[in-house]
Order: structure tokens, then C-alpha cells, then sequence
């Protein structure tokens, strides 16, 4: 993860909400593991209830690694991406989940086990997840789930990865937004 990286043009941006986030918001336990990532190859789990601040840190962490080429997906847009996939000419296929697979620098997963489970959703989450855990390339997953209800949601074979992989860290707290 220390070259530099031309982020792909399907790379989705930072969306305005977070485009002022910075790592100062993020906890400094989190900052700590997140750091280690280089070292340890292990990504982060980051879960709790809806409105914690798991989307606003993620971003923070992302911004700070973008330059290494860090890529970040909603995974429900991901899914949305890579269905399109299908009905494009075999010339203008993007291929997004062989490049995640591959790809060298971080991947984020946002909001992992909100999206309608098919078989088709478990499989792509596999395969994506199988692979990079296999090759020691670091994910970290924002959820609403815990790992035993994301074990639930996905299965066991994806949640044991992932337990294998990261890091599991807790946000608790009320609804940000609704104390606004």
C-alpha cells in the first residue's frame, strides 16, 4: 500500500456531505488501528445503531488514504454498479468486482447488510471479500450489524472473514442526526 495510485475513473467521489471531514474527528483508538493497517494487513469493522458516525468516520479515514489510492463504495450502490455491468457490451464492461478483488490500496464497504440478500448478492460479497482476505489486502466495513447479526444477514462464511480480517469496533451513542 505505499505506491501511489491513479484512483479509477468509476471510483465514485466524495459525496458533499463529507467532503469536509477530517481524521481529527475520528477517535483516536480508531485512528491507532486504522494506522496499523500497513503493518497488519487487518481492515476494521466499524459498527452500531443507525446515526453514530460510522459513515463520517469512514470518510475521514478514506480522505486521509486517498492519495495511496484507497477506493470507497456504498455497497448497495456497488451492487447497483456492478448489476449494470451486465447489460453493457462485453467492450464498455467496467469489471468493478475483479478490481476490487485486485486492487492493492484499501477498500472501504459502507453500510454492509443493508442491501436485499440474494444468492447473487452473498456470492459477489464472497467473492470480493474471499479474495482479499486471502490475499491479505485490508476492507473496512461500516454496519448497523453486529457480527453475529450480520452472520444473519450474510452468513457465516463472509462474517468468519471478516471477524478474521478486522479489527471490530463498536460506535455507541444516540442518533447524531436526530440530536441536531
Amino acid at each position: 500500500m505505499n505506491e501511489i495510485y491513479t484512483l479509477p475513473p468509476w471510483n465514485p467521489p466524495v459525496p458533499a456531505r463529507y467532503q469536509d471531514v477530517k481524521i481529527e474527528d475520528v477517535p483516536t483508538d480508531i485512528v491507532d488501528r486504522f494506522n496499523q493497517i500497513r503493518n497488519t494487513r487487518q481492515g476494521l469493522y466499524i459498527h452500531g445503531q443507525v446515526g453514530t458516525g460510522k459513515t463520517h468516520i469512514a470518510y475521514a479515514l478514506y480522505r486521509s488514504e486517498i492519495v495511496r489510492g484507497a477506493l470507497f463504495w456504498n455497497t448497495t450502490e456497488l451492487l447497483r454498479e456492478i448489476r449494470q455491468d451486465f447489460d453493457r457490451p462485453h467492450s464498455n464492461k467496467r469489471k468493478i468486482e475483479e478490481e476490487l478483488m485486485e486492487h492493492r490500496g484499501a477498500l472501504f464497504l459502507d453500510d454492509i447488510g443493508s442491501e436485499k440478500v440474494t444468492d447473487w448478492v452473498l456470492e459477489t460479497f464472497y467473492l470480493i471479500i474471499n479474495r482479499r482476505y486471502n490475499n491479505k489486502m485490508p476492507i473496512v466495513f461500516t454496519s448497523n450489524y453486529t457480527i453475529k447479526e450480520l452472520d444473519g444477514q450474510i452468513g457465516d462464511r463472509i462474517a468468519s472473514r471478516i471477524v478474521e480480517m478486522c479489527h471490530v469496533v463498536e460506535l455507541t451513542g444516540e442518533d447524531r442526526r436526530l440530536i441536531k
